[in-house]
Formats: C-alpha cells, structure tokens, sequence
C-alpha cells in the first residue's frame, strides 16, 4: 500500500451534464461546503464509490461523467478506468443510520445485534479493533524483546488510552464508560450494567464508528472521507470532531462535506471551500449535453 501519499487535485467533469469544477486539497483538512443540492454529496460519494469498489456505482454514475483523482506521488486515477482501491491508505466512513434491506439475514448472523446500517458498520469494526488490539500487543512484545526505545512502546498504548479518554469524555453527560478490561468495544453504564455498541443511540454509534476507524489506522498516513457526518451528532460533538480526530490521527487527511458551521467552528474555516466557487460552466468543446430525460437524473446532493 501506498504510504505518505495524499490526494492533491480532485476534477469533476460534467456534473449534472452542466458543470466542471476543480478541487485543490490541502494534505491536513478540506472541507467543502455549499446549499442543498449543490453536488458536494454528489462528488465525495462517487469519490468513496471508487476508493471502496475501484468504480463509481451505477446509482451515481449517471450524475456527473468523469471523475479525476491526483495524488502527491504524480499518480493519478479516474472514473473511466477500473482500479485496486487497496493500493491507497484511504477510509470511506458512512454515518447514514438507515434500514439494511438484507436485514433478516444479517440480523440472524450477527446473533441479532445488527438492525440498521450503523450496526452491521459497528458489528464489522469489532473484528478490526481486534486485529488492532492484536498489532498493538505484539509491537509492544517487539519492542520489549528487541530492547527498543520507551517511547516506541509509549506511542501505541498512548493512542489507546487518547481513544478510551475521548470516548468517555463524549458519553459522561449519560454516564456511559468504556469497558477498558474488555478486548471487545463494549461500555459501561452507572447502573452497573454492560452494554455493546449496538445499544448506543444513533449519535453514540456515530462517533464511535469515526473515531474506531481513525483509531485502527494506528498513527499511519491516511486520508478519510466523510460525507455529513454531523448527521445525530449533538451540537457540542460537532465542534470537536475534527480536532479529535486529528488528535488520534495528525497524519490523517480529512475530506469532508458538511452542512454544519459547528463542525468548522474550532479554527477550520480557512478550510472550507465553497463548491459554488469551483462551479464553472461546462464550455462548448466539452461536448454535448444531454438533454433532459430519463438519463438526465434530478439534482440531488
């Protein structure tokens, strides 16, 4: 996998037939803001289509025509060509709570813990914080073994204990603690009762799914993309996410689109791009533009 690699130049062509526009990233934060159905949501989720499947899905792909990505290394990778997304450190993170429409099977195989979208995302992310768990011991066992400096040992449960401390500071209004003894995400309330990550309330999963995502990239450079996720999150949580996201992670490159002056509020707005400010109308050598009709889909997001 690609390491030290960040996303330079994003370029959509034919937005909605109409438009192109072109995006400069910065390799810290970049958040792109704009009205309803300006196309920021349009563009980061056919930006996760193709970093989760190599290829914009089919539901998207009639929204905009092409879709260039550049990198920091001179690579680049478009929506015309199929390609291995593994080849980059990139994280898709979806906050949508919705109904999963193959929720009776899954609901069976998850023994019943898994009803919505946040939970099959949650149910996925306890075998990965395992594996995490995992890493973390045996490079502390390394570090032991090959009498490696402190803080090389410091570094990874230091990550640990920052994670568990932003958990517990989010959930102290409800009481809610993290089980720090389990090996398995689970939580703690005042009444002395256990409780797994399916019993959260939309905004609890919320959180946790972003920060255990940012959590298992282990301090590794990688970029994240998240479309909304404001969405549940109480007013005073959208005001620090990113800066506890950036504490578990400062290697992390966040692209972001939001609704919310609250997610921007603690230093980001020199972040943030108008996407009406990249919007140009689409030139006559472009191409035609198709006319409306059935493959001309109503603007969305």
């Amino acid at each position: 996998m690609k390491t030290g690699v960040y996303i330079r130049k994003i370029t959509v062509e034919g937005l909605w037939n109409v438009s192109d526009l072109v995006w400069e990233l910065t390799p810290e934060v970049n958040i792109l803001a704009g009205n309803n159905g300006s196309g920021k949501s349009t563009i980061l989720r056919c930006l996760s289509d193709m970093f989760t499947q190599g290829s914009i899905s089919p539901s998207h792909r009639g929204r905009l025509r092409r879709l260039v990505v550049e990198f920091t290394d001179d690579t680049t990778v478009s929506s015309e060509e199929p390609f291995d997304p593994s080849s980059y450190r990139i994280s898709v993170v979806n906050t949508f709570d919705t109904t999963l429409q193959e929720s009776e099977a899954i609901y069976k195989l998850s023994d019943g813990t898994v009803a919505t979208y946040l939970d099959w995302e949650l149910y996925k992310l306890q075998n990965r914080y395992l594996a995490y768990q995992l890493e973390v011991g045996k490079a502390v066992i390394a570090a032991f073994f090959f009498v490696r400096a402190s803080s090389e040992i410091y570094t990874g449960t230091e990550r640990k204990s920052l994670f568990f401390d932003t958990l517990d500071a989010l959930l102290k209004p409800t009481g809610k603690r993290v089980d720090r003894d389990s090996d398995m995400l689970q939580f703690e309330t005042p009444y002395g009762m256990t409780i797994r990550p399916h019993q959260l309330s939309s905004g609890e999963k919320q959180a946790l799914i972003i920060l255990t995502n940012v959590l298992i990239q282990s301090g590794r450079e990688y970029i994240m993309v998240m479309d909304e996720p404001e969405i549940s999150l109480h007013f005073d949580w959208q005001r620090r996410l990113i800066e506890d996201i950036r504490r578990l992670n400062p290697k992390l490159q966040l692209i972001v689109a939001t609704h919310s002056p609250a997610v921007v509020m603690n230093g980001w707005t020199d972040r943030v791009t108008e996407i009406g400010d990249l919007i140009r109308p689409r030139s006559e050598d472009d191409g035609p533009k198709k006319k409306d009709g059935p493959e001309n889909p109503i603007r969305t997001k």
